[in-house]
């Protein structure tokens, strides 16, 4: 805001000295009825300002859990996932937490069962239950991590990578689709906002006193 307010002002000034360099020689009576525009203009320009400030921050309060920012968030992640679940069953029989530890594997990897789950948010027994399912297929491989043999790194088998590669240009393609309704601006403007609510959010489940307990990430579930 005040970057637009720096720019606005910055305007408004090289407007007022492309007026005097222009009109130096004009008649007196023009050279008012001009600068009676000019200033019509900024003050104008100024309504208009303090009219949006004002819209900006009286803001409606949700009446309902309609209308809160998490359920419409939940609904927005809830049709998104259910798109895309469609489109994978269809085209490479996985569901919505398979494509997930494909993707964050083919990214991360190599990653524990209990960091995979966290990652994907949902609870470690389903997501046992997941990574079994995928090695049967030959999409996931396992082997012991060469600082802790007690423990099991997951990674991308070379099948797992193929249907991957195959896999996420739809995922991109679809993300773009549902994007494109969105100026170039406002996209720059959800990904800042997205992130300072991810980080908010993490500040306050940290204050929880629910989460000094030992309390975990609810499971991942429809609205």
């Amino acid at each position: 805001m005040r970057l637009n307010q720096k720019a606005a002002s910055t305007q408004t000034i090289s407007k007022l000295v492309d007026f005097f360099n222009h009109y130096p020689d004009r008649k007196p009576y023009s050279f008012f009825i001009q600068l009676f525009l000019l200033i019509f203009f900024i003050i104008s320009r100024m309504i208009q300002y303090i009219g949006n400030t004002k819209t900006m921050i009286i803001m409606k309060q949700p009446e309902n859990i309609k209308e809160l920012f998490s359920y419409r968030l939940n609904r927005l992640a809830f049709l998104s996932s259910t798109l895309a679940e469609s489109i994978n069953q269809d085209l490479f029989g996985l569901d919505k937490q398979s494509w997930r530890f494909i993707g964050l594997l083919a990214a991360f990897a190599p990653m524990s069962l209990k960091t995979l789950a966290k990652e994907a948010n949902i609870d470690k027994s389903r997501a046992s239950k997941a990574v079994a399912s995928l090695s049967e297929r030959g999409l996931i491989q396992r082997k012991n991590s060469d600082s802790d043999g007690r423990s099991i790194q997951l990674s991308l088998s070379e099948e797992g990578e193929k249907l991957y590669a195959s896999a996420f240009p739809i995922a991109l393609r679809r993300n773009n689709e549902i994007l494109d309704v969105l100026t170039p601006q406002e996209k720059e403007q959800f990904d800042v906002i997205i992130a300072k609510l991810i980080f908010r959010t993490k500040i306050l489940m940290d204050l929880h006193p629910g989460r000094k307990k030992g309390g975990t990430e609810a499971p991942d579930r429809k609205p």
